[in-house]
């Protein structure tokens, strides 16, 4: 069965966790290790957290959903106050799905749902040693603004930027 994207639903919470916890371990613990990992996940992506952004209207969030598994990705955004720039925080696929286009799917879905809110601009954090992350949001015309010291997770990052 193929892909849909939808809004998210309170019922979808334990799936987007999951999602987010797969893909922060492949992607984000050989950076940063499993510890530091495990502790973000902890702090800023807990249930509540997820169910607050489904709730706050400003918020996106949307979930790739494969009809046979759930969900299989999610893509998150919110509006930086006093501008027409959203601040893509949150994109994930599962591992075992990454390269079936899913990701570019969500990205292109969230740049359409920004535009059609007004938004103008989208910007993004990238953890610098993230290469395949970074390759991803070039190859989609994300350019680098600027770099930055993530003191959240202890490393460095690249600040993109996209005029939608």
């Amino acid at each position: 069965m193929g892909i849909e994207i939808r809004s998210a639903e309170p019922r979808d919470t334990e799936e987007i966790r999951h999602v987010a916890e797969r893909a922060w371990h492949s992607a984000h613990a050989p950076i940063i290790g499993t510890e530091a990992t495990d502790d973000f996940l902890e702090r800023y992506y807990d249930a509540e957290t997820f169910r607050s952004l489904i709730e706050t209207e400003a918020s996106i969030l949307d979930v790739a959903m494969d009809g046979d598994t759930g969900v299989v990705g999610f893509v998150g955004a919110n509006p930086v106050e006093g501008s027409t720039t959203f601040d893509l925080g949150r994109i994930y696929v599962l591992p075992g799905r990454w390269r079936e286009g899913i990701g570019g799917r969500l990205l292109a879905h969230v740049e359409r749902t920004v535009e059609r809110r007004g938004g103008e601009r989208i910007q993004l954090g990238v953890m610098a040693e993230n290469e395949r992350a970074i390759a991803f949001y070039e190859s989609a015309g994300y350019r680098r603004d600027e770099k930055f010291y993530d003191e959240r997770v202890d490393t460095a990052g690249y600040m993109y930027v996209k005029e939608v």
